[in-house]
This record gives C-alpha cells, structure tokens and sequence, in this order.
C-alpha cells in the first residue's frame, strides 16, 4: 500500500479502538441496567437489539453511498457527534423508550462511520484484505476488551455506590480521544467519480447477502448470550467476568481468522464458520459458558467472512455496497432479535438457541450447494 493508504488505515485502526472501548462500557452493563433498573421485559431488549441492528446497517446504505463522493473526514465526526449525544440520554434517560432513544442515536452513530472505515481499509491489496480486516477487528476486539474491564471493575467495586447513568459519563472520554484523531485523517484532493448507470442486483452479489441474512438468526445479539449465562451465575461481576474473557478470545480470533481467510478461500472458511456457530449454540442450551466462548470464534469468523468477502469482489462503488449489505444483516438481525425474545418469553431461555442451531445447520447447507 502506499504511505497515505497505510496512514489511513492506522487512523481507521484508532479511530475503531476509541470506539469500541466507549461502546463496551455502556453496552456491558446495559442489560443487566435494563432489567434491574428499568425493569424492562426480554422483548424489549430483543427489540433494542434488533432495532439497534436495523437502524445501524439502514443508515449505512446512506453513509456508504455518500463516502464515495464526499469528504470521510466530516462524516466521521458526524458520527462521533451522535454516539456522544446518545450518552447524554443514557445519563439523563428515566424510562425503557428512554433508553430506545439512546440506543439508536449510538446506532445511528455506527451507521455512519462503519462503511467509511471498511472502505478506506478495503482500499488495500486484495490477496491481503483478510489480514487486514483481522487487524482491525482485533484492534477493535483490544478496545472492546478495555471497555469491558472497566465495566467489570465498576460492578465489582462501585456498583452500589455509583450509579449506572453516573457511570456512563465516563463512556464520553474515549469519543473525545476519537472526535481527536479523526482530523489526522487526510482528505484526496479529488474524490472518485463513477457512471450513472451503476446500480444492478448483480453489484450486489445475492447469494452471499442470503447467506449472511440467515446467519444473522445465528447471532442475534449479546445479551441474550450474557443474560443466559447471568441466569445461572446470577451475579453482574461473573457474569461480565466471563465476558472479559469473550472479548479476548473474539480479539486473538479476529487476528488468526484474518490469517485463515487469506489462506483457506472463501468457501472453506465460510463452511468452518458456520460450524462454529452450529457447535456454540448446542453448547449454549445446557452449557453457556462453554458454547459463549465457541460463539466468540464463530462472530469473530463471520466478521472476517462478511466483509473480507464483500472488500476483495466489489470493484466499484464499496460504500454504498457495504453499507447495503450492512443493512440487509441489520434488518435480519432486527427479526431474529424480536424472534429470540419473544421465543426466550414463551418457551425458554433455550429456544433462541435452538433456533441459531437451525439457522447455522441451513447456512451450512447453503454453502454446500451453492457456492
């Protein structure tokens, strides 16, 4: 690559850690604050969930569309502006529709800087692009790990004398630092063009967005994962704990799948990804512990395959097709989220589980016949 890609891609890889460090720090105690505190239903939070996944992966068709033309700078500290408004409405918020708020203006903050980040890091060589995704993911998977630390730490020492929105004011210092880093980023002189007559099911690649909406019923959100390992522990440290170890394993797997993806092709590395997913979440009805720390290889597998595979086949117009595909995982993730509360309500803490298992056998079945 050349220094300015290199450079960009360093500030990408920042700018992601930042990020990911402020998100965990509220999104790891948010379930456990959403049902002792705000006293909301299992539906609820698979409505958060998922409506956090639609919204983010919906405005990410108009973010991606847009950083093809326009500058990426200033729609990066768009997003930051959201994320550090949505905080101030988890500080001040009262009530569950409060908390809906909060949660798309955060979402509505990853919409738009993410099909930035993965445009600029896929403008690298393509027979690299799996090791460079695997990087960022575990740049990312070291921020996150940050978060959850202090999120551990919080609950374990000040959980009775601080309060959760008292707490979340801290989340605000990790988004200054990425506002900051964000004006190293250099801007082209020119921006690419490309032809009118751009826009076809073809560009779109529909055998892999139908792949990647079923596996979204495999993965439908951390906390009923969290949630059912804190149904067994019953206490918050344990639980995130548990969870601290998740992050690390989904940062050093981010990095190894990178490596995998670049030397076993696509089709193996999907196939291997969906059995990961099949085996988490057998584990995941009668042993949680033990299938959460599988499903941190399956995410951190899928992750790779997603968008590795979109970078390296996209040859024109990768904003709008990433932001696109993010969308399509947002809408099936949103159905799979309410699917999964609504099926953990009236049935058990098994049945969103049962149902990945099935949607990870079908993926399989899929790659199978098909690619």
């Amino acid at each position: 690559m050349k220094n300015s890609q290199i450079t960009a891609v360093i500030i990408v890889n920042l700018l992601t850690f930042f990020i990911s460090m402020s998100y965990e720090m509220v999104f790891t105690v948010l379930p456990f604050f959403l049902v002792n505190t705000i006293g909301a239903s299992m539906v609820v939070i698979g409505l958060i969930e998922g409506g956090y996944d639609l919204i983010t992966n919906f405005v990410k068709i108009f973010s991606g569309y847009w950083s093809d033309f326009f500058s990426k700078r200033k729609i990066l500290i768009i997003s930051i502006i959201f994320s550090i408004f949505s905080r101030f409405y988890f500080i001040f918020g009262k009530k569950w529709d409060d908390m809906l708020i909060a949660v798309s203006s955060e979402a509505i903050s990853e919409g738009i800087q993410v099909p930035v980040s993965d445009t600029v890091l896929s403008s690298g060589k393509k027979e690299k692009l799996g090791k460079i995704f695997g990087i960022n993911r575990t740049i990312e998977g070291v921020g996150s790990f940050l978060g959850i630390l202090i999120a551990f730490f919080y609950t374990l020492y000040f959980l009775d004398s601080v309060p959760y929105q008292t707490y979340f004011y801290f989340s605000i210092i990790p988004l200054a630092f990425a506002l900051i880093t964000i004006f190293f980023l250099k801007e082209k002189k020119k921006v690419r063009t490309y032809p009118i007559p751009i826009v076809s099911w073809e560009l779109f690649f529909p055998k892999y967005m139908a792949l990647f909406f079923i596996l979204s019923f495999a993965n439908f959100g951390y906390s009923f994962y969290i949630l059912k390992i804190y149904g067994d522990t019953l206490s918050e440290t344990e639980t995130i704990g548990i969870y601290i170890i998740f992050s690390v394993i989904t940062a050093v797997a981010s990095y190894i799948s990178g490596r995998f993806y670049d030397r076993l092709g696509e089709k193996r590395f999907l196939e291997i990804t969906t059995v990961l997913f099949f085996i988490s979440h057998m584990l995941m009805i009668n042993f949680p512990v033990a299938g959460f720390i599988i499903f941190a290889f399956a995410d951190a597998f899928l992750e790779i395959g997603t968008w590795a595979t979109i970078g390296k086949k996209v040859k024109f117009r990768k904003g709008f097709v990433f932001g696109t595909y993010h969308f399509t995982v947002g809408f099936s993730s949103l159905m799979a989220g309410l699917l999964a509360g609504y099926l953990w309500d009236s049935t058990g803490a098994e049945s969103p589980f049962i149902m990945g298992t099935l949607a990870s056998f079908i993926a399989f079945f899929i790659i199978k016949r098909y690619f």
